[in-house]
């Protein structure tokens, strides 16, 4: 839209931060159907908060297992899966049918695998996983397949580790935290995964939600500390994807987080696909190269697993300028001095137009004879 040219990426012309219902004029069927959703959005707001409820409980009843990691593990992993899937199926999104795939090294333009993987989402304790933002719905999904550690970075770039319920209410929040003095590299958070049995570690580069169009700047602060991404245990990839069609999606650009999960509840369904490249086939991707480069074309390669989205060159603090603008035209009501606007440009346009005329009839009377000159002026 052209009053948010100004948020796009000078390069490729791309908006990462429009909604893709911005546009959306729902049908006199959908305006019905909107209206039977509506009542049946109470039970669905109901279903995801007692999700949450259980992710709650999850974290009580395995606080005490602290101290016998290999036991704790395995019951967290389940309990999270329970509540992230009954928090999922409350916003409408059927994770059951989710469609899970394995990366085409031919898209990717890297070299296959030497051993062909027929599932995904294999990492091990410790291991990065590096993925694309988009809402909190990305937390409950990979939370219930990889039950991770997760990481966002701070607003200098320093990389900061949630749990479940932290990662939650940092994805929905409308700016990104600020790091301590004395904050753990990523290497540290990946070794501490790895020695207390916590699982991968889940890292959002971007620090910023998106609609999916794009992959945002990565800080380099992100990654400082890192030996190499090969390092301590691997990095893997994986590239979430939901649908653009209807009224509301689960990209949280705009708008608060009650907000987002309401119209979430009242739309029908969601799909969501995911895309993974696992940490082998990254190691032999990114083989002798440095750290900055590798990171950088990990980055690409992340574009690559996510259909018709391009890399931009915005970082995080570009997504807070442009929720401050929306809110701001929502508030203002932006399509009123829009109207005023082009009334004013027509009217400029009528006289010129006038004058023009003017002007030739002018140079017209200059060319008649002095008795058609005395006859136009009686």
């Amino acid at each position: 839209m052209e009053k948010y040219r100004q948020f796009a990426d000078g390069g490729t012309g791309v908006n990462p931060f429009v909604p893709t219902w911005s546009n959306y004029k729902a049908s006199l069927p959908m305006k019905v159907l909107k209206l039977v959703l509506l009542v049946l959005s109470v039970f669905r707001l109901g279903l995801f908060c007692l999700g949450l409820l259980w992710l709650c409980a999850t974290e009580i009843v395995c606080l005490p297992l602290q101290i016998v990691p290999p036991v704790r593990r395995p019951i967290h992993v389940i309990l999270t899966w329970g509540g992230c899937g009954m928090a999922l199926m409350g916003l409408g999104i059927w994770f059951t049918a989710g469609s899970d795939t394995i990366a085409d090294h031919r898209r990717l333009k890297i070299a296959p695998p030497k051993v062909r993987r027929y599932l995904g989402f294999d990492a091990k304790r410790g291991c990065i996983v590096l993925a694309n933002m988009q809402g909190l719905t990305d937390v409950l999904y990979l939370g219930m397949k990889l039950d991770p550690v997760f990481v966002f970075p701070a607003a200098d770039g320093t990389p900061i580790a949630y749990s479940l319920l932290g990662a939650l209410r940092r994805a929905g929040a409308r700016r990104a935290s600020i790091a301590e003095k004395n904050s753990q590299t990523l290497a540290g958070i990946a070794e501490d995964a790895q020695k207390s049995w916590k699982g991968p570690v889940l890292v959002f580069p971007e620090g910023a939600r998106t609609n999916g169009s794009a992959v945002l700047a990565w800080k380099a602060k992100t990654f400082a500390g890192l030996e190499s991404v090969t390092k301590p245990v691997g990095t893997a990839l994986v590239a979430v994807e939901y649908s653009k069609g209807g009224s509301y999606t689960p990209h949280h650009t705009v708008g608060t987080s009650f907000k987002h999960i309401f119209w979430l509840c009242c739309q029908p369904w969601h799909n969501v696909k995911t895309v993974w490249l696992a940490s082998s086939e990254v190691e032999a991707a990114v083989k002798d190269k440095p750290l900055v480069e590798s990171v950088s074309f990990l980055r690409t390669v992340l574009v690559r697993m996510l259909p018709g989205a391009v890399e931009v060159e915005l970082y995080a603090e570009k997504h807070q300028e442009f929720m401050a603008f929306w809110d701001a035209s929502q508030k203002k009501g932006y399509t009123k001095p829009s109207t005023q606007a082009t009334k004013k440009k027509i009217d400029g346009s009528l006289t010129q137009a006038f004058q023009l005329y003017s002007l030739e009839q002018n140079l017209n009377m200059l060319e008649w004879s002095p008795r058609e000159l005395c006859v136009a002026r009686k």
